[in-house]
């Protein structure tokens, strides 16, 4: 498979407004790049578990062209399709995770799963392609819960796809596992 050099950047940007209006900070990242250009958001209590994952998501990018918008699979979250298969979800070891992400990315490099229909993403990594954001509306800026549920009604309510990156898989602190601790989203 040949890989050409895209044209577009990926800014890689972990949001945070002192406000918790989340989609305050999503909006005016977007807003200062490239119409071509897309960002991957991710939480402040997740990691990449690649050095790559900056050429990894511009293949995901290239190679699903189709889609204006993905998540990722992850350890622990709210969405259960987003929980990698096999993975486990009380370790905190990050080298365990380094290993499970780079065995996830041997398996199914590019592959995308649509989940335009499915029930909404949660937010724990969002790349997205900025043309297709200007043309929904950005994101709601109504404080911390929701934003990422949100957008993804206004891109399946508007015709762009939603994909699940199979082979890019992030660490999730989530709350430490315990999900019903909101107090930092509060």
């Amino acid at each position: 498979m040949k890989f050409t050099i895209p044209k577009f950047t990926i800014h890689n940007y972990i949001p945070w407004d002192s406000n918790k209006n989340i989609g305050v900070s999503y909006n005016k990242i977007l807003n200062l790049v490239d119409e071509d250009d897309w960002v991957c958001f991710l939480d402040g209590d997740a990691v990449h578990t690649s050095p790559f994952f900056g050429s990894r998501l511009e293949e995901v990018i290239v190679n699903n062209s189709d889609y204006s918008m993905f998540t990722c699979i992850t350890n622990r979250i709210g969405c259960p399709y987003q929980i990698a298969q096999g993975v486990n979800q009380i370790s905190d070891d990050q080298k365990y995770h380094r290993e499970f992400g780079e065995k996830v990315w041997n398996s199914y490099k590019t592959q995308v799963v649509d989940i335009t229909k499915l029930q909404l993403l949660s937010g724990v990594l969002i790349l997205i392609q900025k043309k297709a954001w200007s043309k929904v509306g950005g994101f709601k800026e109504t404080g911390m819960l929701g934003v990422d549920n949100d957008i993804h009604t206004k891109f399946k309510n508007s015709g762009f796809k939603v994909g699940l990156m199979k082979g890019i898989y992030v660490q999730h602190w989530y709350r430490g596992g315990n999900i019903n601790n909101k107090k930092h989203l509060l």
